[in-house]
């Protein structure tokens, strides 16, 4: 009986590691079909208006005014990245990345603060768009 027992655990841990395994295919998927996707920034505003606005426009977050291209986890005076955007800090946010992020950002970043996803293409790439869009912080701000 306990032999059984071991052997149905295995096989739903077969079972747990190919659904795991379908899902990062899935998200890759996912990232190549967003890079043939043209964003709108229009629409990406109004998409930021009503999601990221709450927490990139106060001091949970960081700025995303110029973020297009930054190194990550590099804004001065944020101390809140997590170490999954540390580790990360050598490269850039180009669209790929963002396009990443946002699709799975504690997959991206381990750790990360930002547990919001954002699943649709479409939607992610009207933000990436809009984000793009924006101009470089002011001076002091």
């Amino acid at each position: 009986m306990e032999m059984t027992d071991m052997r149905c655990s295995g096989a739903l841990s077969n079972a747990a590691w190919a659904l795991v395994v379908l899902a990062f295919a899935q998200g890759g998927a996912a990232h190549a079909q967003a890079q043939a996707v043209q964003g709108d920034a229009e629409a990406g505003a109004e998409l930021y208006a009503a999601q990221c606005k709450g927490c990139h426009t106060v001091s949970i977050a960081p700025t995303l005014r110029g973020v297009a291209d930054r190194p990550i986890a590099s804004v001065g005076g944020f101390g809140g990245y997590s170490e999954g955007l540390r580790a990360r800090s050598a490269q850039k946010w180009t669209a790929e990345n963002l396009d990443a992020f946002l699709s799975a950002p504690v997959v991206f970043a381990p750790g990360s603060r930002m547990v919001m996803a954002v699943p649709d293409v479409q939607a992610r790439a009207d933000l990436i768009a809009y984000i793009r869009s924006l101009p470089p912080p002011r001076e002091g701000r």
